[in-house]
């Protein structure tokens, strides 16, 4: 695929505008502010945050996952099937339907056999996400749920 000379320039016009330093660029001149509605030190702020808050949110998705395996498995993979449907729906001519979507992601956390193939990058990200935990996912579904520990 080749860029149109009016896409090429607005991308050098990008790249550039990206390797100035914060403090050289005028103010009011924020690109994430620009394209999606919040600015970068927002965006720091926020993904800083999610980083000192993931301990606890991993503790809190083992210990579901560990009271509620199988029911835990099922709604991962039905959330992850509707990113799926909702990444590929327009692109992929073998997604259709949701239940496409949930047969194909279903296959990326077990056996991985599939006639589907992620055609999008979210599609992709989405199924890899899969591919790392389903097995787990597989595995600890079909055990005995944990029971609460008694004082």
């Amino acid at each position: 695929m080749s860029l149109t000379p009016e896409q090429q320039q607005a991308l050098d016009e990008l790249v550039t505008h990206m390797r100035k330093p914060a403090a050289s660029q005028p103010v009011g001149e924020d690109m994430f502010q620009t394209w999606l509605g919040f600015s970068r030190d927002e965006l720091r702020g926020k993904v800083f945050s999610l980083l000192e808050q993931k301990s606890d949110y991993q503790e809190r998705l083992l210990d579901w996952i560990d009271k509620n395996p199988l029911d835990s498995s099922i709604e991962i993979l039905g959330v992850a099937a509707w990113a799926f449907y909702q990444a590929e729906k327009d692109s992929n001519p073998k997604i259709k339907t949701y239940m496409d979507a949930f047969y194909y992601i279903s296959t990326c956390a077990s056996v991985g056999y599939a006639d589907i193939f992620a055609v999008t990058q979210a599609g992709r990200a989405i199924a890899a996400l899969v591919m790392i935990i389903g097995p787990a996912l597989t595995s600890k579904s079909l055990s005995h749920p944990t029971k609460p520990s008694q004082p």
